[in-house]
């Protein structure tokens, strides 16, 4: 049996699906105003070398992240998904691509909508 050269390299990912979060987020002063539901999957991609007790990415601080992008009021549901996607890439340096969606519970759209959505995907160049 051969033995494995070199360094080994393990690809992981750890991710929030469903996060619900209460903001003040939309293009109308009226929907900022108000407020509303909003639900959130993160997914984070990472590589490390060695295996550690401890994990690379705390996915409690994710949440943290997300409740305090979500303290403030906010525009568009497409620059929250960038925030969170560049604070991630900027906290943890092995995160090698982020995937974020952020999803306006039933939208003011004039139909009935389970949600509207942006998604970002981010990665390190």
């Amino acid at each position: 049996m051969g033995q494995t050269k070199g360094k080994l390299v393990t690809r992981r990912a750890v991710g929030l699906k469903g996060i619900e979060v209460y903001g003040h987020v939309g293009f109308f002063p009226e929907e900022r105003k108000m407020g509303r539901l909003f639900r959130l999957d993160i997914h984070v991609e990472y590589t490390v070398s060695e295996v550690g007790d401890a994990p690379p990415i705390d996915y409690r601080e994710i949440a943290d992240m997300v409740n305090q992008t979500f303290a403030q009021e906010g525009i568009l549901i497409e620059h929250i998904a960038q925030a969170l996607a560049e604070a991630i890439l900027e906290r943890w340096a092995p995160v090698e691509k982020v995937h974020i969606a952020v999803h306006k519970v039933h939208p003011p759209v004039g139909i009935l909508a389970e949600s509207a959505y942006a998604y970002v995907e981010m990665e390190r160049s």
